[in-house]
């Protein structure tokens, strides 16, 4: 049989007869209760909550999560500076996560959420001094849609951004955004092109004006409708992480947890290119030819993720997430691997030179062990 995960992991097989192997069913795959992962707004190291099984419970932290199922109303979502939100998932999040760039003050990654951002924001440094004394921001999102053209999806948004400075004076701006979303399966080979903001801009709203009407107003003037092909809306919320599967599309490094399932759930879906982009370094797996192949015979990865650690230190945040991976092959089989993954994360409130790094993955180090087994206990020992 080819390999299932060597492009993942390194193979070392435990010693188990100290556990003994037990009559339970595999380890389940993500909960819709597990809770988002959170990055510090400072280099002060914080413990990391990461999503876990209902045999570990994670560690607090001291920022609230963005733990949002995909049916809340978008009110909920948590893009305060209190929580790092950099999430490609749908267009919603997308927004969102701008939004959290401005209140965090790290412009250089609202920046790169444009492909041609020189074309729209001027240079980097006049877009960072111009929002340099925000102390938060609100997003008002209007309805999205979405039309398919040659191997891409397009969505028109408007969107109405409240700025309150530090002198408690207010601007508000609206923008209409058209978003581009290259379809990854389409990419046979790397770089990849994933969702980014193609065309739009900031334009300013007199004070006093609602929400509402400046939304309206939004996209007066531009060569995209907000009605495109009249599709039915997109939904204002981050996508779920409790399915891996293809039928679900998670493109969020926001975290530990939901990095590592963005790498899982472009392998459920095949699109190994965007896998192998989540590897800081692609050297750690190799040529690309070669780790894509090394997936021929997987079929389906499911996860479950143990408690994670994280430290930071001049700039440089650094995150282990145990987890129980449970692949089924193609054949039919089961193998299960228990390890450790390692990210990685430039402070991005400290990144000044484009391209903006996003956390990425640096090294994971897994062991095949027993189908059945409760893995409880390896995942604990799994990054030390």
């Amino acid at each position: 049989m080819k390999r299932s995960l060597i492009p993942l992991i390194t193979v070392a097989f435990l010693l188990l007869s100290a556990c003994g192997p037990k009559t339970q069913t595999p380890a389940p795959s993500l909960t819709p209760e597990a809770t988002l992962a959170t990055i510090p707004p400072t280099i002060t190291p914080e413990p990391l909550t990461t999503e876990a099984s209902a045999q570990t419970e994670p560690v607090a932290t001291e920022t609230p999560a963005a733990n949002i199922p995909t049916d809340n109303p978008a009110a909920n979502v948590d893009y305060s500076a209190a929580v790092y939100l950099d999430d490609r998932s749908n267009p919603a999040a997308m927004l969102y996560s701008l939004a959290n760039s401005f209140n965090r003050h790290e412009f250089i990654r609202g920046y790169s959420y444009w492909s041609s951002p020189m074309d729209y924001l001027g240079i980097l440094d006049a877009f960072s001094n111009h929002y340099a004394n925000v102390a938060s921001v609100q997003v008002t999102l209007g309805t999205i849609y979405s039309e398919g053209a040659a191997g891409s999806i397009y969505y028109s948004a408007p969107v109405v951004f409240t700025f309150t400075h530090v002198d408690n004076t207010i601007e508000k701006s609206s923008a209409c955004f058209l978003l581009r979303f290259p379809q990854p399966a389409n990419f046979a080979e790397p770089p990849i092109d994933l969702l980014h903001i193609e065309k739009g801009g900031f334009t300013a709203v007199t004070p006093g004006t609602s929400d509402e009407d400046a939304l309206i107003t939004a996209c007066y003037g531009t060569d995209y409708s907000t009605a495109a092909a009249g599709n039915p809306p997109e939904p204002h919320a981050l996508e779920s992480l409790a399915n891996l599967g293809p039928d679900n599309y998670i493109d969020n490094r926001s975290g530990a947890v939901e990095m590592v399932s963005s790498l899982f759930n472009a392998i459920n879906r095949k699109e190994y290119v965007r896998a192998f982009s989540y590897w800081q370094d692609p050297a750690a797996v190799g040529n690309y030819a070669d780790y894509a192949a090394g997936f021929a015979d997987t079929g389906l990865i499911s996860a479950t993720f143990g408690t994670g650690l994280s430290d930071a230190g001049a700039g440089q945040f650094y995150y282990q997430v145990p987890v129980t991976q449970t692949v089924q092959t193609t054949t039919g089989a089961t193998q299960v691997f228990v390890g450790c993954y390692t990210l990685h994360l430039s402070n991005p409130g400290m990144q000044a030179v484009m391209p903006f790094e996003p956390l990425g993955i640096t090294k994971g180090k897994f062991a095949l062990v027993a189908n059945g087994l409760d893995t409880t206990a390896l995942m604990e020992r799994a990054c030390n």
